[in-house]
């Protein structure tokens, strides 16, 4: 969020006005008390609200004060008739277009003027809702009284004396000028943003092609900038948070054209990219926050999940875009029907690992607050053959994937004092035969996140949920090779699983293991504290599975019919 300002970079004219000048010059952001120009005779270059108020200090201090007025400026009271001068326009704003409102406000301005005589700033070609507020009491009395000067725009410099366009010339001590300022952005690289002053910015805030940038402050409003701001902050606020969706592009792009044009129309050539009637704008913004939404336990987090086309993930990115999150997944392929942007990457692959974390931080907006690690592999594996192919790609996307995505990640999350959950399976305190990959990296996989607690967990929250048998693609292979364990172990639905995730990155402090049924606390306590009752268990329950010939047709589980004395 870019709210640097713009009064910050003076702005001199140019190109320089000809001639040589003998005195001293300075810019009004410098200027800091009028006692330094006691004695002098100061020409102040300008017509805005900082020459106005400087003018009227140094009227008291100074042996001589005159203003440069280029051209012809509308100075309104600070009040008109008992009330704060743009309360007027804010209360017809509501109800008529600008041109009449103009019309309607200059008549109250001549009326309040009227009896004034003597000496006075010229008056502005264009109407007084074209051109920028000068706010003054003093300065129009003051010039009266001869007490300040009025000069035309400056021709050329002769020495300490200044020509002026109407011929006139007067001998100067000090030149001041309050010519204003540069809008600029030097933090940011000149090719993303090579002029602030012309930026397309949907309702003065958002950029219309990158969702990781955002401003605050860079207009010129017809009225008082702080409540602008204060507008603009609500309104990033409440996207920021997911409960205001920016429109699509062209939506965006149609809006920011039509402003502009009413924008030309109104004030010309005279940065029409950052005007903004204050009084339209407000109740603009006021209207797009008309029907936010209250905020949602994970509103505006960042969130990172693996696995993000399968099942789980799936689910997952609904319920956490639902509850305002902004999601971002990571799947072998990309996947367009997914509820969430998907970056295509190879979990077991180190190099596209780390290509797809930094897309997918690029794609949230420059950080990560919650990693899901849900991708996983299951499939046939007997404990009591050697590894094959299946076994080391379970434990290279179920174990060291997790772990390379989590270490890309941890940067990022320790930043934002994040979360990392990890999805484990009850197989990994419970373990069953046949699928002894799946088991084992699942049990590595609490251990890894056991130790990263103990490292990273005074910035990090780190969880791990043990879901029990979710009816999913992860199982068919198993069930294709006739191993399938649906009668060892219940199922559970999937709206459980999803809901123990979200409990557990909602919680006030994250949870170290999480069950995600009853029954599945029960299991993991039985395992826990008597891991030999839950052995005799398992056993009988696979036994049984075996005597009804549930496994009599899979060549990877002879060796157990063997030795239930079940060889065929």
């Amino acid at each position: 969020m870019v709210a640097n300002g713009h009064n910050h970079t003076p702005r001199l004219p140019e190109p320089p006005y000809p001639g040589t000048f003998e005195g001293t010059t300075s810019h009004a952001h410098s200027y800091r008390e009028p006692s330094a120009f006691a004695g002098r005779r100061v020409l102040v270059v300008g017509t805005g609200n900082s020459a106005m108020d400087i003018a009227t200090e140094l009227a008291g201090q100074a042996d001589e004060v005159l203003i440069s007025a280029r051209r012809g400026v509308w100075v309104l009271p600070k009040t008109l008739f008992g009330r704060p001068t743009d309360q007027w326009n804010g209360a017809l704003a509501a109800v008529l277009p600008w041109r009449l409102r103009q019309r309607l406000s200059q008549t109250m301005l001549r009326l309040a003027a009227r009896g004034a005589e003597g000496p006075a700033l010229p008056p502005s070609p264009e109407g007084v809702l074209q051109d920028h507020p000068t706010l003054s009491d003093t300065v129009p009395a003051l010039v009266r009284a001869g007490k300040i000067g009025v000069r035309a725009g400056i021709e050329r410099f002769e020495g300490r004396r200044v020509r002026f366009t109407d011929g006139r010339e007067d001998e100067v001590d000090h030149v001041l000028w309050c010519t204003g300022y540069r809008a600029t952005v030097p933090f940011l690289d000149p090719a993303l943003v090579p002029d602030p002053a012309r930026l397309p910015l949907y309702r003065h805030v958002f950029p219309l092609d990158d969702d990781a940038l955002s401003f605050v402050g860079l207009m010129q409003s017809t009225g008082s900038a702080l409540p602008v701001v204060e507008a603009q902050s609500r309104l990033l606020a409440a996207c920021l948070t997911g409960r205001l969706r920016r429109p699509s592009r062209d939506r965006m792009l149609a809006s920011v054209t039509a402003e502009l044009h009413a924008a030309r129309e109104r004030w010309g050539d005279r940065r029409p990219h950052m005007r903004i009637d204050v009084d339209q704008y407000l109740r603009q913004v006021a209207r797009d926050l008309k029907g936010v939404r209250k905020a949602t336990p994970l509103a505006g987090r960042r969130v990172l999940v693996t696995g993000a086309a399968g099942t789980f993930g799936r689910a997952l990115g609904a319920r956490f875009t639902e509850l305002g999150a902004r999601v971002v997944g990571l799947d072998l392929h990309a996947d367009a029907s997914a509820p969430v942007p998907v970056v295509a990457c190879d979990l077991t692959d180190p190099e596209s690992v780390t290509k797809g974390v930094e897309e997918a931080v690029r794609l949230l907006g420059g950080g990560v607050d919650v990693l899901v690690n849900n991708a996983g592999r299951g499939g046939p594996a007997p404990a009591e053959l050697r590894p094959s192919a299946e076994v080391h790609a379970q434990l290279g996307l179920n174990l060291l994937g997790a772990w390379d995505v989590t270490g890309a990640a941890l940067p990022h999350l320790e930043r934002a004092r994040g979360r990392v959950v990890f999805i484990a399976s009850r197989m990994a305190v419970l373990p069953l035969p046949l699928a002894a990959a799946y088991g084992v990296s699942k049990r590595a996989l609490a251990a890894y996140a056991d130790t990263l607690r103990l490292e990273a967990g005074t910035h990090v929250g780190v969880t791990t949920v043990y879901p029990s048998m979710v009816r999913s693609p992860i199982h068919d292979s198993t069930r294709e090779a006739g191993l399938s364990l649906d009668g060892v172990s219940r199922p559970e639905p999937l709206e459980g699983v999803v809901s123990a995730v979200v409990a557990a990155v909602t919680a006030r402090r994250a949870p170290r293991d999480v069950a995600t049924t009853r029954r599945g606390r029960a299991e993991m306590a039985l395992a826990r504290h008597a891991p030999s009752l839950a052995d005799r268990i398992v056993r009988r329950t696979v036994a049984a599975r075996v005597a009804a010939g549930a496994f009599a047709e899979a060549p990877l589980a002879e060796g157990l019919r063997r030795r239930h004395g079940r060889e065929g």
